[in-house]
This record gives structure tokens, sequence and C-alpha cells, in this order.
């Protein structure tokens, strides 16, 4: 099995290769010429890289992995200080532990079921259907044949072939649960 190097791979390499390339001649000797290597023949030639050497590579508008290749090659190879280097890798560490929290709250199952059973729920009124049972109660000259109204249309769907709406996946579980716990009831 390969490893797939996408175009941003490409172009994240050749970020890496010149900000390596214009860096202080102590910082570049210490790069293994395997790895300088490896950045000259993979990275994209055809992108155009230009970093302002006034601003910080944050403020560059660099790929995202273009920051953390260098940020790992500080770590392994230019970091003298064995304290800076750990507080760095414990700084990596904290924050791919709060990325991973993150993800586990975004996909948690309890939240993603709780955005289902929200989309199950009953239809919120109509404003109309609000202002006219609103009338209907404080005029009691009305009468209201609502409840005639549905039973007459239970019958006539129960005469024509009308095609039935179908019940959701979850909607269909629900209904088979509600069937077994009236039974067991009973």
């Amino acid at each position: 099995m390969g490893t797939i190097i996408t175009r941003e791979d490409l172009k994240a390499y050749a970020e890496v290769d010149y900000i390596i390339k214009h860096m202080n001649e102590k910082y570049y000797a210490k790069i293994p010429k395997s790895l300088l290597t490896f950045f000259e023949e993979i990275k994209d030639p055809d992108y155009k890289v230009y970093v302002n050497p006034h601003k910080p590579l944050q403020e560059q508008g660099l790929t995202e992995y273009a920051l953390e290749i260098i940020a790992l090659l500080h770590i392994k190879y230019w970091c003298e200080n064995q304290t800076k280097q750990e507080e760095l890798l414990q700084r990596m560490k904290e924050n791919e532990e709060k990325f991973e929290a993150q993800l586990r709250e975004k996909f948690s199952t309890e939240k993603l079921f709780s955005n289902v059973k929200g989309s199950e729920t009953e239809p919120q009124p109509d404003k109309m259907v609000t202002a006219y049972s609103k009338y209907m109660n404080d005029n009691p000259d009305i009468q209201d044949y609502t409840d005639l109204r549905a039973e007459t249309e239970n019958l006539e769907s129960l005469t024509e072939n009308k095609p039935q709406k179908k019940n959701s996946f979850f909607k269909k579980i629900h209904l088979f649960f509600t069937k077994i716990f009236r039974k067991s009831a009973e």
C-alpha cells in the first residue's frame, strides 16, 4: 500500500523547501541531506512561493501542512534546549487532545441521536391555525366541525386508493416498539 501525495502536499513541500533555502546557513546545515533532497524533488515546481522575512510565518498564508512540517523540523533539528523541546512537544500533544475532544463532541452518538429525535417531533402549529383556534374559543356562537372533518377524511382515505405516506425508518422503529409495549402491558 503506497502513500498518496495530494496537490496540496506538493504545494506545502514547495513552501517548506523555499523557507529552508532562505534560512540561515546554521539551520540549513542541521537538516539531513536526504530530507532536503526529498523536498527538492517532490515539491510542485510550478507553485511560486514568496515569504516576507519581516512577518511571522503564521501570517504568510502558508498551508497548514507546511507550518506543521516546519514545527516538526524545529523540534527535531533546530531546538537545542531540551526543556524547550519538551515544552513544544507537550503543547502539540495538548492541541491534539483538544482537537480529538472537539471531534468526539461533534460526532458523539448522543448528539447525533438527539438530532434525529428533534427531527421526528410533531410540527409546530401554524400561526393561522393558532389564530383560528383562539377565535373559535372566544366566540361561542361558532360551531367547530374539525373533529367531524377529520373522521370523514379518514373514512374517505380508507375507501379510496390514495398512496399512503411512508414512515421514516426511525418512525417505523418507534411504532414497532410501541406495539410491543402495548401487547406486553395487556
